[in-house]
């Protein structure tokens, strides 16, 4: 049972809950290889999240700290060197994934809106997984750094979610704790497991998917949209603190 006796803060995810590509990967790699079918990539949107995972794991390990070619275009070289392309092709086409990719960045419905009617109300906050430059850029491009009292990239920290001292890093830049915060996220794994670990209520924003049982996993919400914060009964219990105590 975690109990909200004052609650003064929201967390947010970034990816998948604030924002989205609205270019899916496989799209993405076939405007960058000018092909018109999956089977003439040469690499595969498979390849490209395990080479993903891997440059991840080393950006929040400290493994790599400067990536001087860039993070998009460090998967494109570890996946192409050993193909028929030169070191300048590699990071072209890393380059022109990038800007496809942004390009295609942009928030969800609503979201405006919804950081609107919490400013002022609530502290914000934002708690992202992933290396300092790349998710940096993306708050860049959104124009939504002024939206929050604190960010919180996992990466500047050699920790990510669901790590919960990432959880305890966040909520200290916003003078919050277990007992005052609710965190809003779509990953089970990452968001709602970590939230968990940390002892902070959580809302999970399923983006439309089949509810899912995983081990540890228990959201005190559960949403579609960020509008059903405002929509839902319960998420008005929640948020508005009709009741103090809730399960998770």
């Amino acid at each position: 049972m975690a109990t909200i006796k004052h609650l003064t803060t929201l967390m947010f995810d970034l990816d998948g809950t604030l924002c989205r590509y609205k270019t899916g990967l496989e799209e993405g790699l076939l405007r960058t290889f000018s092909v018109e079918e999956a089977d003439d990539l040469p690499l595969t949107p498979e390849d490209y999240r395990e080479g993903f995972g891997i440059e991840f794991d080393k950006a929040i390990s400290g493994e790599v700290r400067q990536l001087d070619m860039g993070y998009r275009n460090r998967i494109f070289w570890n996946l192409l060197k050993n193909q028929n392309y030169s070191k300048e092709e590699i990071l072209e086409l890393g380059r022109k994934f990038t800007r496809i990719r942004e390009d295609s960045l942009s928030l969800y419905p609503g979201v405006s809106q919804l950081f609107k009617r919490f400013s002022g109300k609530f502290k914000l906050g934002l708690l992202t997984n992933g290396p300092s430059h790349l998710q940096r850029r993306k708050i860049e491009l959104l124009g939504i750094e002024n939206w929050f009292d604190g960010i919180t990239v996992s990466g500047e920290h050699d920790l990510a979610k669901p790590d919960p001292r990432i959880f305890y890093i966040a909520m200290r830049k916003l003078d919050s704790n277990p007992e005052k915060t609710i965190y809003i996220g779509n990953s089970l794994e990452y968001d709602v497991i970590g939230a968990n670990n940390a002892g902070i209520p959580v809302v999970w924003k399923k983006n439309g998917k089949e509810e899912t049982e995983v081990e540890g996993a228990r959201p005190s919400l559960v949403i579609d949209e960020l509008n059903e914060l405002f929509e839902s009964k319960r998420a008005h219990i929640l948020l508005e603190g009709e009741k103090r105590s809730i399960k998770s």
